[in-house]
């Protein structure tokens, strides 16, 4: 019995494509399916093709998948696109609005059977709104799955409450009408769906939700966010709780002016943040570089999409590795964070905020537009008692003129105090214990051998060993390639080869347990959404290993289902 199922909504920007492929998501979750709702969209206002693919199981562990069960096409331009990604027995649904005899003559549809809907017509006559024709195609996909109609209405209440009660009222009938013409259609009894016998309930996150969340409950106290795909929720979300939260939020001109203030930020006491993509990085150089020579606590969300330059503003990547190691001039500890899924986004920002007070100096946390973006089923995120407490900063100190903000301590990390607490000097420059700029080279070494001695005892975890521990192959990646990784060592498993995978969620400072695990390997297999395969790079500069075979990908798409496997053995 198949498993695994996967829907496409496809039309142009202002149809309402992203919210009905979230609506989808969340429904499928709530009846104890794991969902995947996976975004594709050009850089562009209204048109193009923009998609939700929505992919469900009861299998936990899910990545996009090209072969389609059920394709709703909202426009000329989609249903050429993706008709060929429909798979056998799968079914093939346009708004008769669209004339398909002009695809039909170029060609372009390879003999598909295309089932025409009048959606526009139904929405107009039903709700007075040609918008809700994807209400009605999310019932007629209820209704040719053989779900539970009432799943869906609740979404539809949630998604709509704010505008009213005639809105929900007609999205509502829009659902029902699309429910029924699956019957009238006689498309029902082709899928055969069996509900969770255990009727557990997930939430649908994304990325950014989960970071969002983590920025919350790590209770930041001001976030600097200039907007760039693929951060740009993570604004929304922190502005739309400031209330609650009475977090400082602040829309810079730039992405310039957006460090240098959360700098300044936490200098003057607060947790600070900002979030950028690779792009808006670039013009933060310098004032990252502040932060590491000041040793000012700072969190940098820095959200990774295919470049150089602007790049391919609205796809993925994970070209930015190597650039973040290294990122700004001179040297100095930093360290990256490179969550695979929300719930290590979560845990993984949360934690950035307490490593960046402890360790005095800037901590990113690195995703990218595929895991910012889509939205994944998972268990509620929030603080187990497992992940630490904030910081607890010295408040009071008794010798205050003695103080040296620079103390050259044991560690490596010098007492912190606050404006207010005592008179003391922050200093950009090269400096002394007490902030004074200095030019002769003694000091400089005896405050720079400081300012490294910090990550010298470094010790915590870096990577998760996922398989056999003793394996033929052993694949290595990091960020959010996690969940197409673990579903290729699955898949693998099953047939009887030997594989495991070793996820580097924190590249940097080089986990040191990574050099055992690398060490015993028979073959390394490198996976990355990138085309020169910079993990590995690392590891051959940390380990002097190099790994045997890299599977990149560097299109703008994440690794679609059995990618990985194909390369491997093709």
């Amino acid at each position: 019995m198949k498993k695994t199922f996967s829907v496409k909504i496809a039309g142009p920007a202002g149809y309402g494509i992203m919210g009905a492929g979230r609506i989808l998501g969340e429904a499928f979750s709530s009846l104890g399916f794991f969902s995947l709702v996976y975004p594709e969209y050009p850089s562009q206002i209204r048109g193009g093709d923009n998609v939700s693919l929505v992919t469900f199981s009861q299998d936990n562990i899910l990545v996009p998948t090209e072969d389609i069960d059920i394709l709703i096409a909202l426009s000329l331009e989609s249903l050429a696109l993706h008709s060929n990604e429909v798979g056998e027995g799968g079914y093939l649904f346009t708004d008769k609005e669209i004339r398909i005899g002009e695809i039909s003559e170029i060609g372009k549809m390879k003999g598909k059977k295309v089932i025409e809907v009048p959606l526009t017509k139904i929405a107009q006559e039903v709700v007075g709104n040609p918008l809700a024709r994807n209400t009605i195609a999310l019932g007629l996909i209820f209704g040719i799955l053989e779900l539970p109609i009432g799943a869906l209405e609740k979404q539809i209440r949630k998604a709509f409450e704010r505008k009213g009660k005639k809105v929900v009222s007609g999205n509502l009938q829009a659902v029902k009408k699309g429910f029924e013409l699956a019957d009238e259609l006689k498309l029902k009894d082709k899928f055969k769906l069996e509900l969770s016998k255990q009727k557990a309930k997930y939430n649908l996150l994304s990325g950014n939700d989960a970071i969002a969340q983590g920025i919350i409950d790590a209770q930041c106290g001001y976030a600097a966010i200039y907007p760039m795909t693929p951060i740009n929720s993570i604004l929304t979300t922190l502005a739309g709780e400031q209330k609650e939260t009475g977090m400082i939020i602040l829309r810079p001109e730039d992405e310039i002016a957006g460090i240098n203030s959360a700098v300044g930020a936490s200098f003057a006491g607060k947790r600070a943040m900002v979030a950028t993509s690779g792009g808006g990085f670039c013009l933060m150089a310098e004032g990252f570089g502040m932060a590491g020579a000041t040793e000012t606590p700072l969190v940098i969300i820095e959200g990774m999409r295919a470049g150089p330059s602007s790049g391919m503003a609205t796809w993925t990547s994970q070209e930015d590795l190597l650039f973040l190691v290294n990122i700004s001039n001179g040297e100095f500890p930093r360290i990256v964070l490179a969550p695979g899924d929300p719930e290590e986004a979560y845990r993984l920002t949360f934690k950035a905020f307490n490593l960046a007070d402890i360790y005095q100096l800037p901590v990113i946390v690195l995703t990218d537009k595929y895991l910012s973006e889509s939205a994944f089923s998972g268990e509620e995120l929030r603080n187990k008692g497992d992940m630490g407490d904030r910081d607890d900063r010295e408040e009071e100190k008794k010798d205050w003129q003695n103080y040296r903000r620079y103390e050259d301590t044991s560690s490596g990390i010098s007492p912190r105090a606050l404006p207010g607490q005592t008179v003391f000097l922050t200093n950009s420059y090269v400096h002394d214990e007490r902030g004074f700029s200095i030019d002769d080279g003694k000091t400089r070494i005896k405050m720079k051998r400081k300012l490294f001695r910090k990550l010298e005892n470094f010790k915590e975890s870096g990577t998760k060993l996922y398989g056999s521990s003793k394996a033929n192959i052993t694949f290595v990646s990091f960020g959010s390639t996690k969940q197409a990784v673990l579903a290729a060592i699955k898949n693998l498993s099953q047939s009887g080869l030997e594989v495991n995978f070793l996820h580097f969620f924190r590249p940097w400072p080089f986990p040191q347990e990574a050099k055992e695990v690398l060490r015993r390997a028979e073959k390394i297999v490198d996976v990355e959404n990138n085309s020169t395969g910079q993990l590995a790079k690392l590891i051959r500069m940390e380990t002097g290993i190099t790994v045997d075979q890299k599977i990149l990908k560097d299109d703008g798409r994440p690794f679609f289902s059995n990618e990985i496997i194909d390369q491997l053995t093709g």
